[in-house]
């Protein structure tokens, strides 16, 4: 295997960078149909890796987010 800086990311540093590149390529309906359909190769349990990712984030924040994004595409 190639180590290169990026393979120094701890796995909830992956998670999330991995994470943001989804929600921002597939918006966030998207994102939670592609963790849902990934439940059976992980154990992850999609419902509480979207509470880490919104965590602190207001529903007006998550909205204007994917206001913003839809505008943007």
């Amino acid at each position: 295997m190639l180590l290169n800086e990026k393979s120094r990311f701890t796995d909830r540093e992956i998670i999330e960078k991995g994470s943001r590149v989804l929600i921002r390529e597939l918006g966030y309906s998207g994102f939670l149909r592609f963790i849902r359909h990934s439940e059976g190769t992980s154990k992850e349990d999609y419902l509480k890796l979207g509470d880490e990712i919104f965590n602190n984030m207001s529903l007006d924040e998550i909205y204007d987010n994917a206001k913003k994004y839809w505008e943007n595409i």
